[in-house]
């Protein structure tokens, strides 16, 4: 758990947001994978980064409920969680196992964004079974139903679809289920 995400990027809590952002964009060009190849303990700071900017511009556009100075709203996993979807859609796959590896619970997320980056790590069969895990933790989550369909449905679909698509974020709202009923129809329809 980040204990003070303005700590971690080295500003103050009175920094303007172009502050924060050029602070992020020094950090992340330091300890970016690309930069660090196979080095975990720079992953896990550019995971640390990445959940301290997200938590921190959140908090100004009112989207976080507590103030990232006194630490993260969502507990340790929820900035490690951002971390990983990060690592994804830049399609850094062993950078987000990296992480997730280094977790201790395991709850239906952790499974779906496992499933997620074994399949881009090529991977199938462990994916499919991530994803039916995380199916089993949470039968109602559209997110994750939709990935398992796709595996299940031979993949390849899955991978020509999701291009040109970013990958929803489970705050459970409406633009997310959108998302993945979009996602879901294409599969079946084959558009």
């Amino acid at each position: 758990m980040i204990d003070n995400a303005y700590r971690t990027l080295g500003v103050s809590p009175a920094a303007t947001d172009d502050e924060i952002k050029t602070a992020y964009r020094k950090l992340a060009k330091r300890y970016h994978p690309d930069a660090n190849p196979g080095d975990e303990a720079a992953a896990k700071k550019m995971a640390e980064i990445n959940a301290a900017y997200d938590e921190i511009i959140a908090f100004r556009q009112g989207k976080a409920q507590a103030d990232p100075f006194s630490g993260f709203s969502g507990g340790g996993s929820r900035g490690e969680y951002t971390a990983v979807r990060n690592f994804i859609m830049n399609r850094h796959f062993l950078d987000a196992m990296n992480v997730l590896s280094r977790m201790e619970t395991k709850d239906a997320e952790w499974y779906f964004l496992a499933g997620y980056a074994q399949y881009g790590l090529g991977n199938r069969a462990q994916a499919l079974e991530y994803a039916g895990r995380a199916v089993q933790m949470d039968p109602n989550n559209a997110e994750y139903r939709g990935l398992l369909n796709a595996l299940r449905s031979g993949g390849r679909v899955y991978a020509d679809n999701t291009r040109g698509y970013t990958m929803p974020q489970t705050d459970g709202g409406w633009c997310c289920r959108m998302i993945a009923l979009n996602l879901f129809f294409n599969l079946c329809c084959g558009c």
